[in-house]
């Protein structure tokens, strides 16, 4: 048995065990030992301070990591919401959109045409005004009391600076084409490849706010707007030319 004890590893679980099962002998460890319960506490410390710097040339990455995905979960969660934010931004302007044509669709002649443009397109699109506006010139049939404004065309050249598409805060020019005062304006020339005075004629849209209207917004739904706008106005001009 003696042999037995002399041979045996004796690991920490067994010393452990052995002081528990013998209360007294910790009692007389720490009476006839004093310094052991400081010894113990001493090496217990330093073996944590161990554990977190094993060597001073190497350098605990953990934290820094840690912090950095902690920074780009934070930077996915953002783009993510951003994400669903230009989704449904763009879902609720192509219902606009839709509801839009609709309206066109159901107009009957063109002074229907104009006053769906002129009080319904302010609701659909949440815009303070909206105005087709045909260039003054000779080859224009009598469109009096239908709705459609008629300015020059120098005019309506000064409030888009010539451009076919302006984004942006209206200009003196085109402060005189409002029915009343824009914080921001969209000009979109109805496709040149219609027959006249439909390529003469220009969609204005008014925002509410400077920010509704910028050179840095995207046009494609704009365009696609005129364009059902231009179609609708040349059938509605040729059923007026009919008629007559």
């Amino acid at each position: 048995m003696v042999d037995d004890y002399l041979t045996k590893n004796i690991t920490t679980t067994d010393v452990a065990a052995f002081l528990a099962n013998n209360p007294g002998a910790i009692n007389n460890m720490l009476t006839t030992h004093p310094e052991l319960l400081a010894l113990c506490l001493a090496a217990a410390a330093n073996h944590s301070q161990e554990n977190k710097h094993i060597d001073s040339k190497v350098i605990d990455l953990i934290p820094a990591i840690a912090a950095k995905a902690r920074h780009d979960a934070r930077k996915i969660n953002q783009t993510h919401q951003s994400l669903l934010h230009v989704a449904a931004e763009n879902m609720l302007s192509w219902t606009r959109l839709h509801h839009a044509t609709l309206a066109l669709l159901a107009s009957t002649d063109l002074s229907n045409m104009c006053k769906v443009i002129l009080e319904e397109f302010p609701v659909i699109f949440d815009l303070n005004q909206c105005q087709l506006i045909i260039k003054n010139n000779s080859t224009m049939m009598d469109i009096t009391n239908t709705g459609l404004a008629i300015h020059p065309a120098a005019q309506i050249e000064a409030s888009s600076n010539g451009q076919d598409l302006f984004l942006g805060l209206p200009n003196a020019a085109a402060q005189t084409l409002l029915v009343k005062p824009a914080q921001s304006i969209a000009i979109i020339r109805l496709p040149d490849r219609l027959p006249e005075p439909v390529s003469q004629s220009v969609l204005i849209l008014g925002g509410k706010t400077a920010n509704s209207f910028h050179p840095d917004l995207g046009s494609d739904l704009l365009v696609l707007l005129a364009e059902m706008v231009g179609v609708t106005l040349a059938a509605r001009l040729e059923l007026e030319d009919e008629l007559k």
